[in-house]
């Protein structure tokens, strides 16, 4: 009999979640619910009775990793360069993990194979993200801090601005960014994006 394991873990998050992130990065959508029940000390049945299927799994595992993404956007505190040293710190340390990296891979690979799933994770992931991040620049633009422009073209100028060269280093088994190092990077960044954009 499988031990349940459905207290969250130390982090606030639910181990079925964790688990899905995690066999998800390492096997991708291919990945069995059974894998994921191992992983989380639970039944299968438990997760099909909470879950309702593989891809609402999916989904919520995708929409958890996104949510730590977004959460510096939800904190006002700051002007706008301090919200967005605090969104970019957050972006760049989270798509520069070993299991982002994983991740980034294995759903590439598999998007041939699974295009709708492809569709959903850019979707939910990226374009999500994409649109977050513009709406705090499209309010920071009504309210005359920045010049008026396109808000989404400016998130994703930040965002390749931030992942760019280093991202795709580490696609190709190259080394991480030194930590000690990004505050600086991510100020020069941030200070060089906001030179095109400030009024």
């Amino acid at each position: 009999m499988v031990k349940s394991k459905l207290a969250e873990d130390e982090s606030g998050l639910d181990p079925v979640i964790c688990a899905a992130k995690s066999v998800f990065c390492e096997m991708g959508y291919r990945a069995s619910i059974e894998k994921v029940a191992a992983r989380a000390g639970v039944a299968r049945q438990t997760i099909y009775n909470r879950f309702g299927c593989k891809q609402a799994l999916f989904e919520l595992a995708i929409d958890h990793f996104i949510g730590e993404m977004l959460a510096p956007l939800a904190v006002n505190e700051g002007d706008v360069r301090e919200r967005l040293l605090r969104f970019s710190l957050s972006f760049r340390a989270q798509i520069m993990t070993p299991e982002s990296v994983k991740a980034h891979r294995v759903l590439t690979g598999e998007a041939p194979r699974f295009p709708e799933l492809a569709r959903r994770h850019f979707e939910l992931c990226i374009e999500r993200t994409a649109k977050q991040l513009a709406a705090q620049l499209e309010t920071a633009m009504q309210e005359g801090v920045l010049r008026p422009a396109d808000p989404f073209e400016a998130a994703t100028f930040l965002f390749d601005m931030l992942a760019g060269y280093d991202q795709l280093k580490l696609l190709f088994g190259g080394e991480p960014p030194d930590p000690a190092g990004e505050t600086a990077k991510v100020t020069r960044i941030v200070d060089m994006f906001l030179r095109a954009y400030q009024v």
